[in-house]
Parts: structure tokens; C-alpha cells; sequence
């Protein structure tokens, strides 16, 4: 299923991080936030034991999102992703597409690689909506309005696959914005005990 959101204007990508967080209990959801600024609005926001900001590993949020996926199926993974981390990793898309049953991605897109200097990234040229939809997604999703967050997860209740959202954000970012207090190991640790995994 396909469909576009319209809007007047583009949320910012903490608008959109506060709604994941409130579609995503912390019994039900593992949400895994792609690096850079992503990570750090999502701690700001609301850190929590379901979370794991990745460091290190641009373009790489969806591959552990699967995997968690496959592991854990009675949980939802929410796996939130840039553009610029989308396009590095394109080939992801095909992978959760096949396998990634229940699992919901969202790409937040302000075309640019905001957390390393804001080069443009080419998103703008790019229909992810149709790409994840090539790739198997059950449903694919684009626009520039926070409903489209309502709809992913609408579907993904569904239990028909895997979701796919490209959100168009706004750039900018939070004022004041903090870096993590927890250390990306403690963050992993404390995850896998909330999901009753071990090393």
C-alpha cells in the first residue's frame, strides 16, 4: 500500500521524534536511532530503556533493526533513519523489505547531512516511497505530515510486513542540544536487559 501525506509546512525532526516516542511504549517497542543529531534529540526528548542511539555506524540502523526484529518478533522495532544513512546503506531497504515482518522504518529527510556539516545529501531525488515499495514493504508512505507516523503503525498492526515512512523534515535542530550522559556500551547493556538478552 502507497499513499502521501501532504502538508503546509515541514515538522522539525523533534516534532517527529515526540511522536514516535508517544506511539512506542517501552513494553511493546525497541527503537534504534540512527547517529548523529537523530540520537541525540531522541535522548533529549525521553531516554529510555527501549532506546539505543547508534554511534558509529551511519547507515546501519536498519541492519540491527532487523535483527532485533527477527529475534525478538513479539516486540515492535521502530528503526528511525536519515536520509543521507539511507542512501549510504540502500541495499538495507531490500533486506527488511524481505524479511523485516512487523518491523516499521521511517526515514526523516531534511535533505542534508546535518550532523556532520550539512552537505546536501541527494534525497530530494530520490523516491524512497517507491523504492520501499519495489523492495517488498507492505506499505510505503510519503510526506511532510506527522500522520504519516499514525498511519505506519496503523498498518504495521496489521501484521502484513514491513513498514517504510520518508518524513520531510524541516533542518534545524534543538536549542542547547545535550550529548548523551550514558556511554553507547552501557546504552547496549541496558537494552538487551530490558529485552532479556545477554553478550
Amino acid at each position: 500500500r502507497r499513499a502521501q501525506f501532504p502538508s503546509d509546512g515541514r515538522p522539525s525532526r523533534a516534532q517527529a521524534l515526540g511522536k514516535l516516542v508517544s506511539r512506542t511504549p517501552v513494553d511493546r517497542n525497541i527503537v534504534i536511532a540512527t547517529t548523529g543529531y537523530t540520537g541525540r534529540e531522541l535522548y533529549a526528548i525521553s531516554d529510555r530503556d527501549n532506546q539505543l542511539y547508534m554511534v558509529g555506524s551511519m547507515g546501519c540502523a536498519a541492519s540491527l533493526g532487523l535483527g532485533l526484529s527477527l529475534s525478538r518478533p513479539e516486540r515492535t522495532v521502530v528503526v528511525i533513519d536519515g536520509d543521507g544513512a539511507a542512501l549510504m546503506r540502500m541495499g538495507n531497504l531490500a533486506t527488511v523489505g524481505t524479511y523485516g515482518a512487523g518491523l516499521i522504518h521511517i526515514v526523516l529527510d531534511n535533505e542534508i547531512h546535518e550532523s556532520t556539516g550539512g552537505q546536501s545529501t541527494v534525497s530530494a531525488n530520490v523516491d524512497f516511497e517507491a523504492i520501499a515499495a519495489a523492495c517488498g514493504y507492505a506499505a510505503a508512505f510519503s510526506g511532510m505530515s506527522l500522520d504519516l507516523i499514525d498511519a505506519l503503525f496503523e498498518e504495521s498492526a496489521r501484521g502484513h510486513g514491513a513498514g517504510f515512512g520518508q518524513l520531510k523534515i524541516r533542518t534545524g535542530t534543538m536549542n542547547d542540544l545535550p550529548r548523551p550522559g550514558i556511554t553507547p556500551a552501557e546504552v547496549a547493556r541496558r537494552l538487551m536487559r530490558h529485552i532479556g538478552a545477554a553478550f
